[in-house]
């Protein structure tokens, strides 16, 4: 009797153990979610849009990007987008910051881009990262949307001093 469910429980094991590769049950897609978009403050800026992404991998191995691809839009507007093979390893369990050079859509205006070099802005990002991983390579979709303020300084320490010496 014993015998007979040890080759039951065998037989039922095995076909899913062969099916089912064991790194998908070790494996958890990288996050990607937005850090910063920038412009650039000149008009002859050779890269006016730069977003920056964190990518972060939550696996106990290194994986590494194959491809990059994104949409930006500010206020509704589409600015830009980037499509690019883009080759950078990524730690295990950390997250990494990657700065994208975006150029923006030829109908897009130099106007435009200045009129985004201050105050507070609504942005979207909506963009698809591969991934090579111990089980091939994986796209991960990500977008994220969120209100983002251009023109200020980045902390109370990057601020310039007031002329009079005071805070």
């Amino acid at each position: 009797m014993i015998r007979r469910r040890l080759l039951e429980t065998v037989w039922v094991l095995v076909p899913g153990l062969a099916c089912t590769p064991l790194g998908l049950w070790m494996y958890q897609d990288p996050a990607v979610t937005v850090s910063r978009v920038r412009l650039g403050t000149e008009l002859a800026d050779s890269t006016p849009v730069v977003v920056a992404l964190d990518v972060s991998n939550p696996n106990d191995y290194a994986v590494s990007t194959i491809r990059v691809e994104l949409r930006l839009r500010l206020d509704d507007l589409p600015i830009g987008q980037l499509d690019q093979n883009s080759s950078m390893p990524l730690p295990k369990v950390a997250t990494s910051t990657v700065a994208l050079p975006l150029v923006p859509d030829r109908g897009t205006p130099a106007a435009r881009l200045q009129a985004f070099g201050s105050g507070v802005h609504h942005y979207m990002v909506e963009g698809r990262a591969t991934f090579a991983t111990p089980i091939g390579s994986r796209k991960v979709r990500f977008a994220e949307e969120g209100e983002l303020a251009f023109g200020l300084p980045a902390s109370p320490a990057s601020a310039p001093a007031a002329p009079d010496g005071s805070p």
